[in-house]
């Protein structure tokens, strides 16, 4: 695996307003703390979006958890700095293995009904490796593909079988 680098700490606001932001929108058939339920729980990350998810603090969860991933042979260290139980969690990138110098992502469980609900999934970054303007611009479009797929794939798992994490 790559080394660990350190990345640029940024706060709450990253996601929404950094360098390469993007929001991703996807309506979902079940109520929004079901949504926020499966976002709590690690071993949900791999079936939905391919990546595994070991919590590195104990719960209960609030700001300041940490946890750490892992995908492809790339390892990054996450820092909540968001944590609304139910509506919202958010973190930054502290050290990873990609080659960018800041990472933060925002995801809200916005209720639209009893039971459906909007994920909004927001995230920006700074590329950190080399050709910058061509590869990060090549990140983030792979990126938001990939992401809007899982997206889908996420709300058909959690459609299927609303009670699981009810």
């Amino acid at each position: 695996m790559p080394k660990l680098k350190d990345l640029t700490k940024v706060d709450s606001d990253y996601p929404t307003v950094g360098p390469n932001q993007k929001t991703l929108v996807q309506a979902i058939n079940v109520p929004s703390t079901t949504l926020f339920n499966c976002l709590a729980d690690g071993p949900a990350w791999s079936e939905w979006l391919g990546i595994e998810v070991e919590w590195t603090t104990p719960e209960p969860r609030d700001v300041g958890t940490t946890r750490t991933v892992t995908t492809k042979g790339q390892q990054i260290d996450e820092f909540f700095f968001t944590w609304d139980e139910g509506e919202r969690m958010g973190f930054r990138f502290d050290r990873t293995t990609l080659p960018v110098s800041a990472f933060a992502e925002l995801y809200e469980c916005v209720p639209t009904g009893a039971n459906s609900c909007e994920l909004r999934w927001s995230y920006a970054f700074e590329w950190g490796g080399p050709l910058a303007p061509v590869f990060g611009k090549a990140f983030a479009a792979g990126f938001a593909f990939n992401s809007t797929r899982a997206l889908k794939k996420l709300a058909a798992m959690l459609e299927n079988d609303s009670d699981r994490f009810a």
